[in-house]
């Protein structure tokens, strides 16, 4: 079964190659203009049903489900990839059920949730994560370029960077047994016939075996290369390295990329199935309104 998790963004606004001019996040402009009134026109208006397909990363989004509550917008967007020919099999038979085209993209829905208070400097933004399965550049990419594009006259983007309390993560991780480490390295086929395949090396705790807790730290910092965790020789530099950590039944994952690590929660089920919205917007809202506790935002800033 894949995993069900989610990770944290925090989005701001702020003028162009100017990093330390973030503006409010309800009143951007002399407009007062409201970010969360700009996505909820994106979601509605740019993606809608017929989605976006971006070229470049050959990812296709389209919006599927759309609600506010108050400050907190919540959304379902299906996504995927195309420019790859292939066949759906039937796996109970065996049997071929259609062919993809290089223009199609099996998508996959994905919730979303934007926490826009109406004070301060920061939105957060919660995005659902599937095994392999996200909308993070999928969704971000179309979404600041319209926003580039539209605020072009005020010179103003926006920004997103990894949520975490530096405290509360430190913490955690101080205390937390590391569960399994995986290197991830994308390959893609010289005739370019497959595509990017993934390449993956782990290694997981279990009876008797305890893995290395310097290892988090030296992942964290970039400094941990395979042969420090494997023995076979002529595993590539990964891209990606993903470390399940657990501290009192809690488990968390993170990925740390060439340009940022990232942050996941787990959301775990007793059955093992998808969490149903209720679960998942709980859970939800029980990391992002600590967040914000944190930040200093008031409850009323957010909350119906």
């Amino acid at each position: 079964m894949p995993s069900f998790q989610f990770c944290l963004y925090e989005v701001s606004v702020r003028q162009f190659m100017k990093k330390d001019t973030r503006r409010l996040v309800a009143e951007f402009n002399s407009r007062r203009h409201d970010l969360l009134d700009r996505l909820h026109h994106f979601m509605n208006d740019e993606l809608g049903s017929k989605g976006v397909a971006l070229q470049k990363s050959e990812h296709y989004i389209r919006l599927k489900q759309l609600k506010d509550n108050s400050r907190v917008l919540w959304s379902t967007v299906e996504t995927g990839k195309f420019g790859n020919t292939g066949i759906v099999v039937a796996t109970d038979t065996g049997d071929n059920a259609f062919n993809i085209r290089a223009t199609d993209a099996p998508t996959y829905p994905l919730r979303q949730c934007f926490v826009v208070p109406r004070s301060g400097e920061s939105a957060i933004w919660a995005t659902e994560v599937i095994g392999q399965s996200t909308a993070i550049t999928s969704l971000w990419t179309p979404f600041s370029d319209w926003f580039k594009e539209e605020y072009d006259s005020d010179r103003l983007v926006v920004d997103r960077e990894p949520l975490q309390s530096t405290d509360a993560w430190n913490a955690f991780i101080d205390e937390s047994e590391l569960q399994e480490i995986s290197f991830l390295t994308r390959l893609r086929d010289s005739d370019g016939a497959v595509g990017v395949r993934t390449q993956e090396f782990k290694a997981k705790s279990g009876r008797g075996t305890r893995l290395s807790r310097d290892w988090l730290r030296r992942a964290l910092s970039r400094d941990l290369p395979p042969s420090a965790v494997f023995t076979a020789t002529g595993i590539p530099e990964p891209d990606e390295v993903h470390l399940s950590i657990e501290r009192d039944g809690k488990s968390r994952t993170i990925i740390v990329g060439r340009h940022f690590p990232r942050f996941m929660y787990q959301i775990e089920t007793p059955d093992g199935l998808r969490p149903d919205d209720a679960t998942f917007e709980r859970e939800v809202l029980s990391e992002v309104g600590a967040s914000l506790d944190l930040m200093g935002v008031s409850r009323g800033d957010w909350q119906a």
